[in-house]
């Protein structure tokens, strides 16, 4: 057996970390800061989109659809999108408030940035695609402008334009035959009402619970305001740090309240707040094995004493592409690897199974120092259950190869192969990769036979557990990984209860002894005598059973959770004489 016939180790990836939330209650936790708003503006969409809310977060945008509770698109940039090309710079790289015209106005969009404000118009505009805002016809036509002498907004402002205290008002258009016409805001717990016909105050500046009869436990500060979809498409969402309120304004009075998460399981990505995580650390182990025939490409045969000749050609089938994509199988090149992140990103946002605990922080806020984005997940199970982890990681490893077969399956889409007599006979739109020239005489008195076959490769990729941690983050600031060794000493710093600490790392114990691995079995990376300490001496063994019947046995430092062999087309055809 030639050492050939082996999978040789081609490549070692540290993948980003994984994150799985830990699931206990803000309230477990000394508040150590204070969580931002959740979003920088919300607005309820056009009629285009029912159901919809645009929801602004630094320069990016997301539709939301209140009907379904899903992220339906984004993130989308707002430079190019919102208002078209026509927004001035300073707005392009976020906002800080938005509010709708009304059904008095309904073409009018006013945007807010700093002292500053525009008026998008959307009179006239074609449905745009789903979640997409700027048509050609959307376009700024008023601004930009300073909010002083423009907006009921002066109680908040200095005698130069400039607001008194950082924030920009939160606004909500009106609705009714009292309101009509009018646009409320809200800013440091106070309340004015704007008249939109008249340009001036309507009401207000009042305490916002002399106006709104919010429960007395409720945030003063309104971080952000909407209206509702269905039975509730006229009562309003007010939401402050973790908590909503949903509002009936025509009888003054609360209809429900709760945990924003609970009411919009989708924010929860968006959430700022006390999370405690269980950090691992994943490597993807890349593996080649000998090359095999593939399709049969062409058929040739010659008489004794001819030559044959033929052009042996791989050509892209997408002559729009400046370069072919690659799969993390075949390269590790930066940009291969970024596209394959990209894609978990993706498949980790689109899947099914992790939809109930997906968590993500955001990288440049509170990504770890060696990791440059960080995807978690949220898991379901109370600390009394055992396994909820291995949903999380379940989920990670799909996420993860269906992440590479993406790139796989984009590659051999791009790709041809074809064999040709001469040059005459490329198509003049081929782009050619590599161009291959067989020739050969029959010196025999025998017909031989040629066949031409597009050459494989196969691949073996394993996605291996290496190193366990706890991460805590207070929700505003990036998360302080510890080793387990160090566990107690943080839980005592930001744990409100002693007594969670003791079902906090029972929980853990539990669920660091039972890791699932490729073939379901039940692994631990504990030492056997010890309470939370990591074994140094976790290995995996990988059997690959060839084809004439042997075995090769790898041995890999860390616990094996998932395994998916490929195949993949290389650019090169073989010719095999029969």
């Amino acid at each position: 057996m030639s050492v050939h016939d082996d999978f040789r180790h081609i490549a070692t990836i540290d993948l980003r970390r994984v994150f799985t939330s830990l699931g206990l209650p803000v309230t477990a936790f000394h508040a150590t800061g204070t969580p931002g708003p959740l979003f920088d503006a919300v607005l309820n969409t056009d009629s285009s989109r029912p159901n919809g809310l645009w929801l602004f977060k630094g320069a990016d945008y997301f539709l939301y659809d209140l009907e379904t509770g899903r992220i339906e698109d984004g993130p989308r940039l707002i430079a190019g999108n919102f208002g078209g090309d026509t927004l001035p710079q300073m707005f392009r790289s976020g906002i800080h408030s938005a509010v709708w015209g009304g059904p008095a106005f309904p073409h009018f969009w006013y945007v807010f940035k700093d002292e500053m404000f525009v008026r998008v118009n959307s009179s006239g505009a074609a449905p745009a695609a789903p979640g997409a805002v700027g048509e050609s016809t959307w376009r700024v036509d008023f601004g930009p402008r300073g909010v002083l002498g423009q907006w009921a907004t002066g109680a908040w402002t200095n005698p130069d334009g400039t607001w008194r205290t950082s924030g920009v008002p939160v606004g909500l258009h009106g609705l009714g035959s009292r309101f009509h016409g009018m646009i409320h805001f809200f800013k440091d717990g106070q309340y004015v009402r704007h008249n939109l016909n008249t340009g001036g105050t309507d009401a207000g500046p009042v305490p916002v619970r002399d106006a709104w009869n919010l429960p007395a436990d409720f945030p003063t500060t309104i971080d952000v305001a909407f209206y509702g979809t269905g039975q509730n498409e006229e009562n309003i969402f007010f939401i402050s740090g973790l908590r909503y309120v949903l509002y009936d304004f025509r009888q003054n009075r609360v209809l429900d309240q709760g945990s924003v998460e609970t009411r919009f399981p989708a924010f929860a990505q968006f959430l700022g707040r006390p999370q405690l995580f269980l950090v691992e650390d994943y490597a993807l182990e890349t593996l080649v094995g000998p090359p095999h025939l593939g399709r049969l490409i062409d058929t040739r045969s010659i008489g004794a004493g001819s030559t044959i000749k033929r052009i042996l050609v791989t050509e892209t089938t997408d002559t729009s592409k400046t370069s072919l994509g690659q799969s993390l199988l075949a390269s590790q090149e930066a940009s291969v690897v970024e596209n394959f992140y990209e894609k978990v990103d993706k498949n980790t946002s689109s899947s099914e199974d992790t939809e109930s605990y997906k968590y993500q922080l955001n990288a440049q806020a509170h990504a770890d120092a060696s990791a440059n984005s960080l995807w978690g997940g949220e898991a379901n199970a109370s600390l009394n259950v055992q396994g909820g982890t291995n949903t999380a990681r379940a989920g990670f490893n799909k996420a993860t190869f269906n992440s590479i077969q993406n790139q796989v399956d984009d590659a051999k889409r791009q790709t041809e192969q074809k064999t040709y007599n001469s040059e005459e006979e490329f198509a003049q739109s081929a782009k050619i990769l590599k161009k291959e020239i067989f020739e050969e005489k029959n010196s025999t008195d025998k017909v031989r036979v040629y066949e031409f076959y597009e050459q494989l490769q196969p691949y073996l990729t394993l996605l291996v557990l290496r190193h366990v941690r706890v991460g805590y983050s207070d929700g505003t600031s990036r998360p302080e990984v510890v080793e387990l060794t160090a566990l107690r000493g943080l839980l005592d710093r930001v744990l409100v209860e002693p007594g969670r600490k003791t079902q906090l790392t029972g929980y853990l114990g539990r669920e660091l002894a039972d890791v699932t691995d490729q073939e379901g079995k039940s692994r631990s990376l504990l030492m056997e005598s010890s309470d939370l300490v990591l074994s140094r001496n976790v290995t995996s063994t990988y059997q690959i059973h060839r084809s004439d019947g042997t075995t090769q046995t790898l041995t890999l430092r860390g616990i094996i959770t998932g395994d998916r062999t490929w195949v993949e087309p290389t650019y090169t055809i073989t010719c095999v004489q029969v």
